[in-house]
């Protein structure tokens, strides 16, 4: 009992921390009118011990936000009194036979229980600092006192610090025993349970589809989770085994080396490139260095190992033995039952894990539910019954997979594999069980991804991934133990074939050189009879001939028009569903589907650009067309063969250098996990798949897409514009971003000047490449060269997600701006300037942020230990480059008027704008859970995007010091000629 009882209090309490961390997330979506927020983490940690801050943010909301409130802090505090409970019994435990460090524990418990109540009655106070607030703030400091005291008095008392060093040392010794399947689960459990704002959000708001429509993925989970738990376990048992008989028998390998295992690492690499030559479709090999490592390191080891074997027959004339013995370890008969008892429970672990990630993905919307009785109304008919039941299963599944496991110990023993006091005779057939278990999906996720990972979904590819390789070399390492070392290993001191360490040194130093380039090399198309790209100058000239329906009269009978220069902000597939719900709205008026002379994006930013310029063209419909795209690139399908592409397809490249074929979509042949998605990508919105032309136009106008190339920190631009000339590269040197007549730290890729090779792209591929976050998507790599029959590469340059060189994609628009400035100024002070056929035009840059947070004001920054200055100062270097900072000097930058009558005529469009050049497009802070940064978005995350556009599109009004957003800036342009009054 006591083994089951302690493991389910551990995963108990986690799974309620978790969830409190998932409310507070909520709680901080609540804002007052000024923008302060709190939380209820903040409220409850260590700080001032009278009256705290955040109760006086609390003041200042109104009595419906007070009503969300009261009810989220109710939950929060509900399960807190769970887990103080938790905690506390597992303190007590620890604290066994001292007298002293039980009192603290449940000292400790009993304040943060009572702390819990003070909350409870305070913030069913609205409109005021409650009574209770000064009270909590003592109670709450004298809580961590005691919990620091209880740490205090492990480090003292002897006896007490004897047991829990113990503990540790006999934990991590398990751990390091059972590596493989600590590596897995923890894995795992870093995806699925880190409650961190972000790319963390990926997996649970995956999960949350479950609840949406087909019930496939959940099913697909539900056999994946227990078949890679029931592998693990038959793995640890095995190698428990080895345990047993190493530490209660004295036992040490007495069979001979197996030498075929060696071989049969080299013979599937021959297989694999002769195989595939015989039929007809020769596998490619991207990086040679890397294939003859792993073909050579265990052929030499096995080499080196059978020349000292021989030497040693001949009569040891080097000094080597006939023979040799391994010495036995000392009897251990806990260390034994640690390492049996250890493997059983970090196998249950991954089951328990899961049911924690479904506690992290619906405790959230189950808690929007309680605070917003509208939600269920924009979702699925039983929406709300689905989430509660994931919810109650998620805890259901944490709370009891231990106590269930320990009944099925007890009734059905041998159905947890082999009895380690019964020797090594017991269930051999289980390697062949767990090898088969590794091997077949790997081999099917390796040739078919993306049909494969279509029926799994997100979660069980990841866990089916992780999963599968941890057997897979469980199973060699099984096969392996019970023989000894080669003799090169042995002669060391080693006892065991350094099998996994050997795999992770032969892949650092095939990469020492970055690889090669064919794995990542962006995908083209046939070189297309694209438009030439136009100057900045010539797109205005074109751009004043679109944009007529744009025209206003001024007061004083001038006409002017808005231009608007838009940047749009990363964030995957949420900033992608942001930008073109953005443009979209922008369409319902003629004026706004032309207005926009050039776009910026980044990431998400760019691919919804992508989609607009496809399915959004100037002048064209309403977008309703771009709505059904967008919403089907949101998708998980893109997500699930990305995370399996890393997996399998790419780390097997990336290991080995070959690049075996996979079947994507019909088309045979080598994909990196970028290429899965763009097909993915392609399936769901097929105008994706078309030539990227620098001469179509939508409602973005001309899209500059931008990338980051590594090292040098340059921005890589694929424009449909064309930049300042850099004067170019050398013939087959690197093209440089810092060059005096060149665009501002920036590379134009379609530059032909800059001798790019692979320029052909379709759009998918162009905005992938801006898109390239590491680890989801690989770095591209962009060859260079030269040639007159076609490009020679000399080099290649790794171009990652444009957000790590600049997020906002201000950056670049600020930097078009510099050169176009003094192009509108000519126009606005020109011969005729401000009638009808030549208006007086007014710049507005347009940032759309999709991520959240805008409306938060900052907090002004508290004085710092002086130690810390150094620390605190690096973050000035990063606030000059934020979107605030850029925003503001393009405002600055934004007068090109010339002449009192220019500006008179504008403030018809700047007065309407609250006299600003910036407007900002960006969705309010609520209670709600935040759409993910990631390539997958839920029905529950795109409806509340829809809800925060349709919330600021309804928002003409704005505070003092706000920046105007999408209803203000929507109000100017329906206004224009011929689509409401002046």
């Amino acid at each position: 009992m006591t083994r089951w009882l302690t493991a389910t209090l551990i995963v108990s309490a986690v799974t309620l921390w978790i969830a409190m961390a998932e409310i507070d997330r909520l709680v901080a979506g609540i804002v007052t009118p000024d923008g302060r927020n709190s939380s209820v983490t903040i409220l409850s940690g260590f700080g001032t011990w009278g009256v705290r801050d955040t109760w006086s943010i609390w003041a200042g909301l109104d009595p419906e936000k007070h009503g969300q409130l009261a009810a989220l802090v109710t939950l929060h505090a509900s399960i807190d009194f769970g887990f103080a409970l938790l905690y506390g019994v597992l303190l007590f435990r620890l604290a066994k036979g001292t007298v002293l460090p039980k009192v603290i524990a449940v000292t400790a418990a009993a304040l943060d229980a009572t702390e819990g109540v003070l909350l409870l009655f305070a913030v069913h106070d609205p409109g005021s600092v409650p009574a209770a607030a000064a009270v909590m703030g003592v109670v709450t400091n004298l809580k961590w006192l005691i919990l620091a005291l209880f740490v205090l008095g492990i480090v003292a008392m002897p006896k007490l610090r004897k047991r829990v060093w113990g503990r540790l040392i006999r934990l991590a010794r398990t751990m390091q025993f059972h590596r493989l399947t600590v590596t897995a689960v923890a894995l795992v459990a870093v995806l699925a349970l880190l409650p961190i704002p972000g790319i963390n959000d990926q997996m649970p708001d995956s999960q949350r589809l479950w609840t949406e429509g087909t019930p496939v993925p959940f099913i697909a989970s539900s056999l994946v989770v227990p078949l890679i738990a029931a592998g693990l376990q038959y793995v640890g048992r095995l190698r428990s085994v080895l345990a047993w008989e190493l530490w209660t028998r004295r036992y040490t390998p007495d069979q001979p080396p197996r030498w075929r295992l060696w071989l049969v690492g080299p013979a599937l690499l021959l297989a694999a490139l002769a195989i595939p030559a015989v039929f007809g479709f020769p596998v490619v090999v991207g990086n040679w260095w890397q294939y003859w490592i792993f073909l050579a390191v265990p052929l030499v080891l096995l080499g080196i190992s059978f020349v000292m074997k021989f030497l040693s027959v001949l009569g040891s004339p080097l000094g080597f033995r006939r023979t040799w013995e391994m010495r036995a370890h000392r009897p251990d008969r806990r260390r034994a039952m640690d390492a049996w008892c250890g493997g059983d429970n970090l196998a249950v672990l991954l089951i328990a894990v899961a049911g924690m990630s479904l506690v992290r993905s619906f405790i959230g919307p189950a808690a929007m539910i309680l605070v917003d009785g509208d939600l269920a109304e924009s979702m699925p008919e039983g929406w709300p019954l689905r989430v509660g039941g994931l919810l109650l299963f998620g805890v259901v599944l944490a709370g009891g997979a231990y106590l269930f496991r320990s009944i099925l110990l007890r009734w059905i023993p041998r159905l947890f594999g082999p009895d380690p006091r019964s020797g090594f005779e017991q269930g051999q057939y289980l390697k062949y069980v767990v090898l088969a278990i590794g091997t077949v999906p790997l081999l099917l996720l390796l040739f078919a991804p993306a049909y494969f990972t279509t029926i799994l979904g997100v979660s069980a590819t990841a866990v089916l991934g992780i999963g599968c390789w941890a057997l897979f070399f469980g199973a060699v390492v099984v096969w392996a133990q019970q023989r000894q070392p080669l003799e090169i290993f042995h002669r060391v001191g080693l006892r065991a074939n350094p099998f996994l360490s050997l795999m992770a040194a032969a892949l650092a130093l095939g990469q020492v050189n970055g690889g090669g380039d064919a794995m990542h090399v962006p995908r083209t198309d046939k070189p297309s009879a694209a438009s030439e790209r136009k100057a900045a100058d010539v797109e205005f000239r074109e751009w004043l001939k679109a944009s007529t329906a744009c025209d206003r009269t001024a007061g004083n009978g001038k006409t002017v028009r808005p231009m608007l220069l838009v940047a749009a902000e990363g964030g995957g597939i949420r900033a992608a569903s942001w930008t073109t719900r953005v443009f979209g709205a922008l369409a319902g008026s003629t004026c706004g589907k032309a207005a926009t002379l050039l776009s910026s994006g980044v990431s998400g930013g760019s691919l919804g650009l992508a989609l607009v310029t496809q399915y959004a063209p100037r002048g064209g419909g309403a977008g309703t067309d771009l709505a059904t795209a967008a919403g089907a690139v949101a998708a998980p399908d893109a997500l699930s063969v990305s995370v399996g592409g890393a997996l399998v397809p790419d780390l097997v490249a990336g290991g080995t250098g070959l690049l075996l074929p996979n079947r994507s979509r019909g088309d045979f042949g080598w994909h990196d996990r970028a290429a899965l998605m763009e097909h993915e990508w392609e399936r769901q919105a097929p105008l994706l798949n078309g030539p990227f032309d620098p001469g179509a136009r939508g409602s973005a106008g001309a899209v500059l897409l931008n990338s980051t190339v590594t090292g040098s920190g340059c921005k890589l631009v694929i424009s449909q514009l064309k930049l300042a000339a850099s004067g170019g590269a050398q013939p087959g040197s690197a093209p440089e971003c810092l060059s005096e007549d060149g665009p501002p730290v920036s590379i134009d890729f379609l530059d032909e000047a800059n001798g790019f090779c692979d320029t052909a792209l379709r759009w998918s591929t162009a905005a992938m490449i801006s898109a390239r976050f590491p680890v989801i998507s690989p770095a591209g790599r962009m060859r260079y060269g030269s040639g007159k029959d076609g490009c020679t590469p000399a080099g290649a340059f790794q171009a990652i997600d444009g957000g790590y060189a600049e997020g906002s994609g201000l950056g670049t628009v600020a930097d078009v701006w510099g050169g176009l400035r003094e192009v509108v100024q000519e126009h606005n002070n020109g011969s005729g300037a401000g009638t009808p056929g030549h208006p007086y035009v007014v710049p507005v840059f347009v940032y759309i942020r999709n991520s959240p947070g805008v409306d938060i004001a900052a907090k002004v920054p508290a004085p710092v230990a002086e130690l810390a200055v150094p620390l605190a100062g690096l973050q000035a270097k990063a606030n000059q480059v934020e979107a605030g900072a850029w925003l503001q000097r393009l405002g600055q930058s934004a007068d090109v008027c010339l002449s009192t009558e220019c500006d008179v005529a504008s403030r018809v469009v700047l007065d309407a704008l609250g006299g600003a050049h910036t407007v900002v497009v960006a969705a309010k802070s609520k209670p709600a859970v935040d759409p993910p940064l990631g390539w997958t978005l839920s029905m529950l995350s795109q409806n509340l995007l829809e809800q925060a556009l349709k919330d600021d599109l309804a928002r003409t009004e704005s505070s003092p010091g706000e920046e105007p957003g999408l209803g203000k800036l929507n109000a100017v342009l329906s206004a224009a000629q011929g689509e409401g009054s002046n």
